[in-house]
């Protein structure tokens, strides 16, 4: 395909947002594009002005998703039929799955139920309805737990081969001393870092690197 004439080439700055509306997700975005051959003025125009252009932006979303909100409650608003009936097969298999989904026994889902102030046998349907809306509380509460507990064990494993290779080639290109550098940054040796302070570095000296080529581009 023949590259497209200079004055068709522009470049393209998107605010992008994601909102979890029950089981779905929604993105919404904001494009603001400039030509690739803007003058000086153009760019700083762009410049001065980007600040208040991540605010429009950042607004305009905002708005969106209050709108989209406040559209998708008052449209999803679940009404439960005969509350007062027996509750449903289909609310009984859910619980068994959410027990299961938790790794809950039946000694401990009925703990649970007795301590919210429900009967399992005798549950009716906006009971089960109520109680279904618990047990996925305590659903998301768990996987999030697990995914900080994860994160935790990841950050504290000690520092790999492959980001002390980075260190080092880094610190070299940057001419740093990288033990001087770690232990004035978290007073520890290269070979003592944790994962987590290891990938802060690096990612410290990536942006030093990438302004000390900008510079040189520009000088």
């Amino acid at each position: 395909m023949p590259a497209k004439p200079q004055s068709e080439r522009s470049v393209t700055r998107t605010y992008r947002t994601a909102i979890k509306l029950g089981d779905d997700f929604i993105t919404i975005e904001e494009t603001i594009t400039l030509p690739i051959d803007a003058d000086e003025q153009m760019v700083q125009q762009a410049v001065d002005l980007g600040w208040r252009i991540f605010r429009s932006q950042r607004e305009a979303v905002e708005q969106q998703i209050a709108q989209i909100r406040e559209q998708h409650t008052a449209a999803t608003a679940i009404t439960v039929r005969d509350p007062d009936a027996p509750a449903s097969e289909r609310q009984r298999n859910f619980i068994a799955s959410l027990q299961q989904a938790l790794g809950w026994s039946g000694e401990k889902l009925a703990a649970f139920a007795q301590e919210h102030g429900y009967d399992l046998v005798a549950l009716n349907k906006g009971q089960a309805s109520a109680f279904i809306d618990e047990l996925r509380r305590v659903q998301e509460e768990q996987q999030r737990l697990a995914v900080a507990e994860e994160r935790a064990r990841y950050a504290n494993q000690p520092v790999s081969d492959k980001q002390r290779n980075a260190i080092l080639s880094l610190a070299r290109e940057l001419t740093l001393d990288a033990d001087a550098e770690a232990q004035r940054r978290f007073n520890a040796a290269v070979d003592q870092l944790t994962n987590e302070q290891a990938a802060t570095l690096i990612s410290e000296w990536q942006a030093r690197q990438r302004a000390s080529a900008a510079n040189k581009r520009n000088g």
